[in-house]
């Protein structure tokens, strides 16, 4: 089984001392998100759980180290995409955040990490040149420690809609900066990827990705596509443990809270 931690909420970050000892206990309660009152128990123990898929803004890296001492597989997206407070309210700045990206790549080892640079809010403020040269800079940083990029425009949910009223939606300018994004990546040796959206130009990820899973394993495993997902997303299956409004990153673009 493959254990998602969680697209719900930034475990590595706040929750950590929570999940160790779900991990210790061997098995989580998980709340339905769309019935409150249901619950599911998950079977966390080692025997059952094939590897871990972290995502986060801001890991904690002796987590992660503790994960691994108790005999988990895992791998982790991080989130580096260096918005201002007003976007992003409770994260670290840029530095901080690519110098604890290189570490958690020099001690797991770069096939367990992935960057994203997720979402791309492209406006006024936001627009293609600011994108241009803040994604160059990280991707040069980020260029002996990671083999791959995922990132996806913002997506204007119905609770964000009166957050971003300047939003450029314009599919030219948005596959010539995909097309600018791609070129860089490629010169720091790291492959673009696209979750969940269409566009011709860019090949679509897999965030929960059947390869890099079996690559870290060293065995295939039976795993297909999650149907649960959206129509593009080509995950495979796996079981999210997260629960909506828990994060306390503060991004204010963010679908799994109020």
């Amino acid at each position: 089984m493959i254990i998602s931690a969680s697209r719900r909420t930034d475990i590595p970050s706040t929750h950590c001392e929570w999940f160790l000892e779900k991990l210790k206990d061997k098995y989580v309660l998980v709340q339905n998100p769309f019935n409150k009152n249901k619950f599911y128990k998950v079977d966390l123990s080692k025997e059952n759980v094939d590897i871990i898929v972290f995502w986060s803004k801001n890991p904690n890296i002796d987590f992660l180290e503790e994960v691994r001492n108790m005999g988990y597989k895992f791998y982790i997206h991080f989130t580096i995409t260096a918005y201002d407070k007003n976007i992003e309210k409770n994260i670290p700045n840029r530095e901080l955040l690519i110098k604890k990206f290189i570490n958690i790549s020099d001690r797991f080892k770069k096939d367990k990490i992935v960057w994203r640079y997720d979402p791309i809010i492209l406006n006024k403020e936001f627009n293609s040149n600011y994108h241009i040269k803040n994604f160059s800079y990280i991707s040069n940083a980020l260029k002996n420690y990671t083999d791959e990029c995922i990132f996806s425009f913002v997506q204007i949910y119905s609770k964000i809609k009166n957050v971003f009223k300047d939003i450029n939606n314009d599919i030219e300018e948005r596959k010539n900066l995909i097309n600018d994004l791609k070129e860089i990546a490629s010169k720091n040796n790291i492959i673009l990827k696209n979750c969940s959206q269409s566009f011709d130009n860019i090949e679509n990820s897999s965030c929960i990705d059947k390869n890099r899973i079996e690559n870290i394993l060293g065995y295939k495993i039976k795993e297909n596509k999650d149907k649960g997902q959206r129509k593009l997303c080509n995950c495979i299956k796996s079981v999210d443990i997260g629960t909506y409004n828990t994060c306390q990153n503060g991004c204010i673009y963010c679908y799994a809270n109020k």
